[in-house]
């Protein structure tokens, strides 16, 4: 999609980036970069800073290769998981960095894409995977996994009381 025809509002930008203080020669991570918006941000403060940005979905680093082609000699783009941020420091060997962003939760690219099997809105295959090189889909957890072990997902981390019911 061309910059032209793309419309993003990053979530609370300023205050994200208020509260992050940039120093133009900083190190920053935005550990969920989605759409780029709080990157971009980050990006066009710095002067001989670096910006890291993490995400599971391929298909937002490649989107972030265009939204972010301005900066891309401070930006390095990493494909993983921000739960991985020890190997992916150690990795790109740094200690640390000034400061870090994540915006948590489904992007909305993942939510628009019928294909994504996020959404309810279109008759679509159940998938739900953050990451597409991921096997395991939505679909077959719903579909294969265990009884008991659906009522206790949708207890534990959904706080469902009718969980038994759903399950069954």
């Amino acid at each position: 999609m061309k910059e032209t025809e793309f419309s993003h509002k990053p979530v609370l930008l300023a205050e994200c980036i208020e509260a992050l203080r940039i120093r133009p020669e900083g190190l920053y991570l935005d550990g969920t970069l989605g759409r780029a918006g709080h990157s971009r941000e980050i990006a066009r403060r710095l002067t001989t800073g670096r910006l890291i940005c993490v995400d599971r979905d391929q298909a937002a680093l490649d989107a972030a290769e265009e939204r972010l082609a301005p900066w891309r000699d401070k930006v390095i783009l990493v494909h993983n998981n921000f739960c991985q941020l020890d190997a992916i420091l150690d990795g790109l060997h740094l200690n640390g960095v000034d400061g870090m962003l994540f915006d948590l939760g489904v992007s909305s690219p993942q939510l628009d894409d019928a294909a994504r099997g996020f959404s309810y809105m279109s008759d679509a295959p159940l998938d739900m995977r953050m990451d597409k090189s991921d096997n395991l889909t939505a679909r077959a957890v719903v579909n294969e996994w265990p009884q008991d072990e659906l009522r206790r997902i949708l207890w534990q981390y959904g706080e469902e009381r009718y969980s038994s019911a759903i399950a069954g």
